[in-house]
């Protein structure tokens, strides 16, 4: 069974394809391909979907894919985070490309939350006033000591993984967690 997990966004959208058929004696080893596609040089909002349908069609050649799962949009506010016209418009890219993925794979798409993908898998999250790490560095530093320890980063000038890491981390995150929410149904 193959997985894609996506972790949407209108400036870099990363994907993750698992294999369930690999043994997970090391669960890394059930990555086919991990990475993301950066969106923020595409000039307006049609052609980053036109982007993320070409980038689909490419994963689903020769393949089948089984599970399509997508980290589900933020549904409110945080203290200086996201504001209405931003969510606003990360709700309307999830949706057109959770139609584009049905209509590619004709498997209709489940949505995980942040914080129950990265509590399946296993990631115990400590306040960011606490460790000095955002949610996101801490999954991020939690993955790579972990399952994806194997996984050679996309690297910046100054040798460390570039953003696009993240995205691509938290794709990971989301396939995983749909695979053990369909191990355990």
């Amino acid at each position: 069974m193959l997985i894609l997990g996506l972790d949407v966004s209108t400036s870099c959208t990363g994907y993750c394809l698992l294999d369930t058929d690999v043994p997970p004696d090391d669960v890394g080893s059930q990555v086919v391909v991990l990475s993301c596609l950066p969106l923020t040089k595409c000039k307006s909002f049609w052609k980053k979907t036109e982007a993320v349908a070409d980038c689909l069609k490419g994963l689903g050649v020769g393949r089948r894919i089984d599970v399509l799962a997508l980290e589900e949009p933020l549904l409110g506010f945080s203290k200086g985070m996201s504001s209405a016209g931003t969510i606003t418009t990360l709700m309307r890219f999830n949706g057109i490309v959770s139609y584009i993925g049905r209509s590619l794979y004709g498997v209709d798409p489940t949505y995980v939350s942040a914080a129950h993908a990265r509590k399946l898998c296993g990631v115990k999250l400590q306040k960011t006033s606490t460790v000095g790490l955002s949610q996101k560095e801490q999954v991020f530093k939690h993955m790579c000591s972990n399952d994806l320890r194997h996984v050679s980063w996309p690297l910046k000038r100054d040798g460390t993984p570039a953003e696009t890491a993240r995205d691509m981390c938290d794709a990971y995150v989301i396939a995983r967690a749909a695979l053990l929410e369909t191990v355990h149904k």
